[in-house]
């Protein structure tokens, strides 16, 4: 017996999970582990081969001969990428079978890689970048169904649970590893990982599941949507990627592409509105909780991703931090937000998410306003104000999920997931670029106003003690005014970032009561469950098992 689920674009029939289904007959626990770590491996691999270039941006800008701006592209290419690629990936699985899908994507991200190691033309590694999200898109989506539906039913929850902390643990943990790679042997060496692990990952995902030609489904798919989703998204991204290049408004280029991202965007509003199967559920939002907490999402996204790779890079490029140091700073991170993240499944359950996501946003701000960035700043200050951002990451994810999704009703989960996933993913690719604009901007204004200051030698107070004098003392005196902007530009951004912090919690405290029971259920909606109806599975196991638990 079948169940219905409405999803943007396709109508999906999924099987309820069932002890049988969820394990498969001929599953051993060794099997089971096995899988299990195969395809966990394929969701980290999504998330590594964007973390991996969070502190590699001053190597990529030295090693392509391109300035740090454009190194960022690196990112943005690959967000983009992966924003657009979640919205078919859904339709993909179902059309041409799940284990297919799988290998295809691992396939492509392996082969997409070459170019990071191997290529000397930007053109091509960052085509390469973008092929890599493409890759993790399709990944994303399938390997988090894949890992609900393949585990044992006692561990489903805990599968559930590992599918974020798989999304978010290389973002963390990544940067630190990939600048001891850099450190140790070559920038281009942290990318090389991808091929062993991705291996086994296929080898064992290949020897264990099989493919049933009798579950692929013929569904209609709005590719006329998607075509003007992808135009108006890469329209806005080269605006902001391309902005500073062109000194922005004063460019007749980007007040043309400008323009013609808002007629695309109006098209693609109005083509959606009239579809029976739109690619992207816009209905959605008319839903006050889920509109109010998107914000949140997109800049919680757009500071994990663009604000710590410019913070590591203004290490690297103007304190002579090594990538190795650079990436130890980010290591609290891990230390403090991944335990979190692995717990805040029970703690979501008895405390209100939105309690929840003030600690989260709290903490940023706190973040903001009390880290220091300058030439006194010691590496103790600075691990210890990443431990307490990777405490605020710790409770992101799970609270902001809670309030979007437990007001709407099971059927519309899947089609609300792929449209989180898609304004999370291009919402971190906008604010990357933005943010690395303005610190860029501010660092020249910051830049003139102390050459103002002393046009002839500029913080000559400072250059008093140095043991050189002449042409050396001006060469580091241009250097040390060129090191203080950065800092200077840097510390403004950490302030904005707390007042963003602040603002976004104001409108998550505008969302309604977050907790609804569905019918026939005593315990609120968790997010173990939210997560496997999202996935297009009935949770029905977990309800039954909560009603024989009530008193």
């Amino acid at each position: 017996m079948h169940r219905i689920f409405a999803a943007p674009g396709i109508c999906l029939a999924v099987r309820p999970v069932s002890p049988d289904a969820a394990a498969g007959p001929a599953f051993t626990r060794v099997d089971s582990v096995l899988l299990l770590l195969g395809l966990s491996s394929g969701l980290l691999l999504a998330s590594w081969s964007l973390a991996w270039s969070i502190p590699m941006l001053p190597y990529i800008a030295g090693a392509y001969s391109t300035s740090l701006d454009h190194a960022i592209w690196s990112l943005t290419f690959y967000l983009l990428a992966w924003a657009l690629a979640v919205v078919p990936a859904t339709w993909l699985y179902q059309r041409f079978g799940e284990l297919r899908m799988f290998q295809i994507s691992l396939t492509l991200l392996m082969v997409a890689t070459l170019p990071d190691v191997f290529s000397d033309h930007f053109g091509l590694f960052l085509g390469g970048r973008f092929l890599q999200g493409m890759a993790a898109g399709f990944l994303t989506p399938l390997t988090r169904r894949l890992l609900i539906r393949y585990a044992p039913l006692r561990w489903q929850k805990t599968a559930a649970d590992l599918s974020i902390v798989n999304l978010v643990l290389p973002l963390l943990a990544g940067p630190s590893l990939a600048g001891w790679i850099a450190y140790t042997w070559d920038w281009r060496a942290a990318a090389v990982l991808t091929f062993p692990v991705g291996l086994l990952a296929l080898g064992m995902v290949s020897a264990l599941l099989r493919d049933d030609p009798g579950e692929h489904l013929r569904q209609p798919f709005d590719w006329i949507g998607l075509a003007l989703l992808a135009a108006w998204s890469a329209t806005f991204q080269i605006v902001l990627n391309r902005g500073e290049d062109w000194n922005w408004w004063d460019a007749p280029a980007i007040r043309w592409l400008t323009a013609l991202g808002a007629v695309l965007l109006v098209a693609f509003f109005l083509w959606e509105r009239d579809q029976p199967h739109p690619c992207l559920d816009l209905r959605l939002l008319r839903r006050r909780n889920y509109v109010l907490a998107l914000p949140a999402l997109v800049f919680g996204w757009g500071l994990l991703l663009g604000g710590n790779s410019l913070f590591v890079s203004a290490l690297i490029s103007h304190a002579n931090y090594s990538a190795f140091w650079a990436g130890v700073v980010l290591l609290p991170m891990a230390l403090g937000g991944v335990p979190l993240i692995a717990v805040m499944g029970p703690i979501s359950h008895r405390v209100n998410p939105r309690w929840l996501a003030t600690i989260c946003f709290g903490f940023i701000a706190i973040y903001g306003f009390t880290t220091r960035l300058n030439l006194h700043s010691n590496l103790r200050s600075l691990l210890l104000s990443h431990l307490i951002e990777g405490i605020a990451i710790g409770f992101y994810l799970v609270p902001l999920s809670l309030i979007m999704f437990s007001r709407l009703p099971q059927s519309r989960l899947p089609a609300a997931a792929t449209l989180q996933n898609f304004v999370r993913i291009l919402g971190g690719a906008y604010l990357s670029s933005a943010f690395s604009a303005l610190w860029m901007r501010h660092g020249d204004t910051f830049r003139a106003h102390l050459a103002w200051q002393s046009p002839t030698l500029p913080l000559q107070s400072m250059l008093e003690h140095w043991p050189v004098s002449g042409p050396a003392a001006q060469a580091l005196s241009i250097q040390h005014l060129t090191t203080q902007s950065a800092a200077l530009s840097m510390q403004s951004m950490l302030w904005l970032w707390g007042w963003m912090a602040l603002v976004v919690l104001a409108l998550v405290w505008l969302t309604k009561g977050p907790y609804r029971r569905r019918a026939g259920q005593v315990r609120r909606v968790t997010i173990e469950q939210q997560i496997m109806e999202s996935a297009g599975f009935d949770a029905e196991p977990s309800r039954q098992e909560d009603v024989g638990h009530a008193p």
